[in-house]
């Protein structure tokens, strides 16, 4: 995700176990990279979640989550398989009579860096043109690769997937998760839970979750407009002081569980705007539930007499990527049998084709969606956005390769 843009997710109305784990994973990526995530609250009582289960309190604090239930959730991010990759490779390096390596993460980025110059001698000659006679992706090189993947830096500065985080970067683009396992138990202490260099657990030191319940008990004003400006308020306070405890440097990701459509709709492009006029490294990923504020009424809850599917519209509007996890099991009428294996559909409402901070989708055209919708996969580990595609004829409705009905185009 380019600084300075922010993301949309709009959750199912039956289960959120999809954007749940797209947030898993989006929080996650941010502790591997050593930035600094920052899930905000508004909600301190927990006594608010009941007006979500019988829809009687309409208003915007009834939005959100509390202080307990964003520390559930950053308890439940998952596991960072590289992570344990490094630390086992670390490990047999030390069993293997080499230099001892720090099971840390700035210790395993050594290790792994040492086992790369071991495998460049598989792929050629080191002094050649490194796209010379190459076409295809697979003819590349092991060490071409890895440098253009962002597994390894390259030789050129700010390219090749060099870490914008801090110590704790490792060099890798993306990385790779076991949903069904805790990143808290790879730091719970021992020879894994701090590195000799005394780098702490980074859920400690990199993960906060802090709350704006106070600024917006004391607004005066309690229409949409007013909360989104004490909202507003509290956050850029929290963002400002995150970032002034960094003198090195970092990258702050906010995270907005269940943002109430009304005030996102007015602080999203506020927040946005600061953060592009000041040039700070700050990313959005905001939740919200369109289902539960249309069956509200339209308009009900805002004093200007607008229609409630405008404020939705603008709140898309004024993200640079907007989507929908949908999952089949909240159909009333089963899906057909082309979807028997995927557990949703992602569909991508907006993609901004260009922003003020110049992203990458005003120059490269290939990284814009290949589709507006998505098929998503769930299993115990992993969760997985694919094309949709003509599935095979055993998966259609009486199909088969001699008979029956085909699936496809004929």
């Amino acid at each position: 995700q380019p600084l300075r843009t922010s993301i949309l997710i709009e959750e199912d109305r039956l289960s959120d176990d999809l954007a749940r784990c797209l947030c898993r994973t989006w929080c996650a990526e941010g502790v591997a990279q050593g930035q600094d995530l920052m899930a905000a609250c508004w909600r301190d009582d927990p006594r608010d979640a009941l007006g979500d289960l019988d829809g009687e309190d309409g208003g915007v604090i009834a939005e959100g989550s509390t202080p307990a239930e964003l520390g559930g959730f950053v308890d439940s991010l998952p596991r960072n398989l590289h992570l344990d990759k490094r630390r086992e490779r670390a490990r047999r390096l030390g069993e293997d009579g080499g230099a001892p390596q720090s099971t840390g993460q700035r210790g395993g980025r050594e290790a792994i860096a040492a086992i790369i110059e071991e495998e460049e001698d598989e792929g050629g000659p080191t002094g050649s043109d490194p796209d010379e006679g190459l076409v295809n992706a697979w003819q590349y090189r092991r060490d071409v690769q890895e440098s253009r993947s962002g597994m390894r830096p390259s030789s050129s500065a700010g390219r090749g997937g060099a870490p914008r985080g801090g110590g704790l970067a490792d060099g890798v683009f993306c990385h790779s998760y076991d949903l069904s396992g805790r990143m808290a138990d790879q730091f719970a202490g021992g020879a894994e839970g701090e590195d000799e260099e005394g780098e702490g657990n980074p859920l400690v030191d990199r993960v906060s979750v802090v709350s704006c319940a106070a600024e917006l008990k004391s607004c005066r004003d309690p229409s949409a407009r007013g909360t989104a400006l004490a909202l507003f308020r509290s956050l850029w306070r929290h963002v400002r002081t995150t970032l002034d405890s960094r003198p090195g440097g970092t990258v702050v990701r906010l995270f907005l569980r269940r943002l109430p459509v009304d005030v996102g709709a007015v602080l999203l492009p506020l927040l946005m705007a600061r953060v592009r006029k000041s040039e700070l490294p700050v990313v959005v990923l905001a939740t919200i539930r369109p289902w539960r504020w249309l069956s509200d009424g339209a308009g009900g809850r805002g004093d200007d007499g607008n229609n409630g599917l405008d404020a939705l519209s603008s709140l898309r509007s004024s993200a640079d990527v907007a989507v929908s996890a949908d999952s089949l099991s909240s159909l009333r009428v089963p899906p057909p049998p082309e979807f028997t294996l995927l557990q949703g559909i992602l569909t991508v409402r907006r993609s901004a084709p260009s922003t003020s901070c110049t992203h990458y989708t005003d120059s490269v055209v290939g990284r814009r969606p290949l589709a507006e919708r998505f098929g998503m996969r769930r299993d115990g580990r992993k969760v997985t956005v694919q094309l949709l595609h003509l599935p095979p004829e055993e998966y259609s409705r009486g199909g088969g390769s001699t008979s029956g009905v085909r699936s496809g185009g004929g």
